[in-house]
């Protein structure tokens, strides 16, 4: 018989490794989630997958029908969209934050982040594009301390990496330039430049989201 220290252990790792199945595209938006095929997949008993999907529900990663039916959430453009807003303004003040104090160290790391998928993004390779991608935007929201901003943007940064990972809304070889237009201003300490950068970026994907909703609205 298992301890409760071994369980809620087997618990997290059966949380962690479904919320990445999710996150990674492994599992796509509006999937079915059918039990038996995940018990085997991952080699667990159906007990700790179900308070996995119960905590994934809570977290907005899953949705629990009336008929107790869990599938991977679904984010049309539209909310995408709106979420991007919210994300536009968070990651402006970021930057704005930022610029006037940012280390060497962190616009070096961000600069050999950009330089480790150039190759990607002249092969026009999205998969390693879109982890970088990703981390550019996480990174520097960690550099901004106490977290409050962190937390804030946690569930917005969720369903980027969920939407991202359907496919990149744009190419590499159009936003590899904004993410070092970005850099560039950090490293000016010019913090109007920096939250506009950062702004405009973001609100470029936005414009082609609402686009795209608006052309399957029409559709």
């Amino acid at each position: 018989m298992k301890s409760d220290g071994m369980s809620t252990h087997l618990e997290e790792n059966v949380y962690y490794r479904l919320r990445e199945m999710i996150l990674s595209g492994e599992l796509v938006s509006g999937e079915k989630l059918v039990q038996e095929d995940l018990s085997a997949r991952l080699g667990v008993s159906r007990t700790p997958l179900r308070t996995a999907i119960s905590r994934l529900n809570s977290e907005n990663f899953v949705r629990i029908s009336s008929r107790g039916e869990a599938s991977v959430s679904e984010f049309g453009l539209r909310q995408i969209a709106e979420l991007f807003e919210i994300r536009a303004v968070l990651e402006g003040l970021i930057c704005r934050l930022l610029a006037p104090k940012i280390e060497l160290k962190h616009t070096i790391y961000l600069r050999s982040l950009m330089a480790s998928v150039a190759d990607a993004v002249a092969a026009g390779d999205d998969a390693i594009y879109r982890e970088a991608d990703v981390e550019f935007h996480t990174y520097l929201t960690s550099l901004i301390p106490g977290g409050n901003l962190g937390r804030l943007l946690e569930p917005v940064h969720t369903i980027m990496r969920m939407s991202l990972s359907q496919g990149i809304l744009r190419s590499p070889a159009e936003t590899h330039p904004e993410h070092l237009a970005i850099i560039d201003a950090l490293e000016a300490r010019d913090s109007d430049e920096a939250e506009r950068a950062m702004i405009n970026h973001i609100r470029k994907t936005i414009a082609l989201l609402q686009k795209k909703a608006e052309n399957e609205s029409q559709a």
